[in-house]
């Protein structure tokens, strides 16, 4: 017990009003609750109890330490609460929805930090196009959900954002692998492989794309970030993506980022959203508030 026996006796005596009945409650001989309470009385110097016949009755001195009794346990108790919510945060299960995208890079290497620090806290990861990641959070299916831009919905709270800038994919042999930044106009007429229209990648490139007044050549169209990566390294054809999530194919030299320059499209973003209305777990908040540390600590 963190709190001393002395005074958890001397409480037990104030509430009970006497030895004898304080012995009973706490199942303890009376002669060492006597003890207890006679060592705090000779400790302070001080008489804590009148004892008459109706029992024992706190003295002034008593009332005053008897205030501070209280007081101790009701910090103990909430110290003790919020010590065993720390122990309930570092266990749980989490259920997590993302737009593709952050999966290769961003999430992974979360993931992997978040199962080194906290093994007993348990991630399930649901890949979903933008708005399917909203309504899943929205319908309370997930906990937390990662979209690309803003959050679309009213009913969901953005924890943070995170600047994911598209660029132009392409393979190092690419006529324009080598620039070293392209307007959305000078992209008239250009073979891409794109996301279908779920993602929201796709959704900002339709919007560049009306306002520049150009068209693509749509030759194919995925619902895998992956899938339009793996065309656009093996043939000449372009897609677009943050380059955090081409980063791996980069870094391999099997894919070229390529800036592109549109205020919007440099602009793009990814979201962390929960549901207004849900109330999240301590480990769910740990992690949470891990994420946003994390993306808040990242630049494009």
């Amino acid at each position: 017990m963190i709190e001393s026996a002395a005074i958890r006796y001397f409480r037990e005596v104030t509430e009970c009003g006497s030895i004898k009945q304080a012995a009973a409650t706490l199942r303890i001989a009376p002669s060492a609750i006597s003890r207890q309470v006679q060592a705090i009385e000779e400790e302070l110097a001080v008489k804590l109890f009148d004892r008459g016949a109706r029992g024992m009755v706190l003295t002034d001195a008593g009332r005053l330490l008897y205030r501070y009794a209280v007081e101790n346990r009701s910090q103990l108790d909430g110290i003790r609460a919020r010590v065993q919510e720390f122990e309930t945060m570092r266990r749980g299960q989490i259920r997590f929805a993302t737009v593709e995208g952050m999966l290769a890079n961003f999430l992974s290497n979360f993931l992997i930090d978040l199962a080194t620090d906290y093994p007993g806290v348990t991630v399930v990861t649901t890949v979903l196009g933008s708005r399917a990641v909203a309504e899943s959070v929205g319908r309370n299916e997930v906990d937390l959900g990662l979209v690309f831009g803003p959050a679309p919905r009213r009913d969901l709270i953005e924890l943070a954002r995170m600047r994911q800038s598209l660029c132009l994919i392409v393979a190092p042999n690419h006529p324009l692998a080598g620039r070293r930044s392209c307007s959305v106009k000078e992209l008239d007429g250009l073979r891409v492989v794109v996301p279908d229209p779920s993602f929201g990648i796709r959704q900002e490139i339709d919007r560049a794309c009306a306002t520049a007044k150009i068209r693509l050549e749509v030759c194919s169209e995925t619902n895998s970030l992956a899938f339009a990566q793996m065309l656009a390294s093996r043939t000449d054809l372009a897609t677009f993506l943050p380059r955090d999530t081409a980063m791996h194919a980069i870094e391999a030299g099997r894919l070229v980022a390529v800036p592109l320059r549109d205020k919007r499209l440099e602009a793009t973003q990814v979201t962390l959203v929960r549901l207004a209305s849900r109330n999240m777990s301590p480990s769910c908040r740990l992690v949470a508030d891990l994420l946003v540390a994390r993306m808040k600590t990242r630049t494009d």
